[in-house]
């Protein structure tokens, strides 16, 4: 099963078009410590919180009616919650390609890559 990517300027794109960008559910995977080291910052980017172990826990939180963009801090957490969403019936989902670490070299070089 091959996971759709989302590039960080295609996510960029999206949102500086916020009516766009709502039709999209990020949701970020990674440990609060990683959160608070390195994020997005950009006026319209949202996302939730679910540490990767707490994904499988946590399904019927994510919308079912909305595009999943799976992050984390280079892609591979994401991939692999992506592919179990997929296996769950989400229909809908992407890997943000390179994560975070990827938006920290191609877009905001200001956020930290750790």
């Amino acid at each position: 099963m091959t996971i759709a990517q989302l590039t960080v300027a295609e996510l960029r794109d999206l949102l500086d078009n916020p009516q766009e960008f709502d039709s999209w559910h990020v949701v970020d995977v990674r440990e609060a410590w990683e959160l608070e080291r390195a994020s997005i910052r950009h006026a319209c980017f949202r996302c939730a919180h679910m540490p990767k172990a707490t994904v499988p826990l946590r399904l019927e939180e994510l919308p079912r009616d909305k595009k999943l963009l799976i992050m984390c801090r280079t892609g591979g957490r994401s991939t692999e919650i992506a592919h179990h969403l997929l296996q769950r019936g989400f229909e809908q989902v992407y890997n943000l390609q390179g994560g975070i670490t990827a938006w920290s070299r191609e877009i905001d070089p200001s956020i930290p890559t750790y």
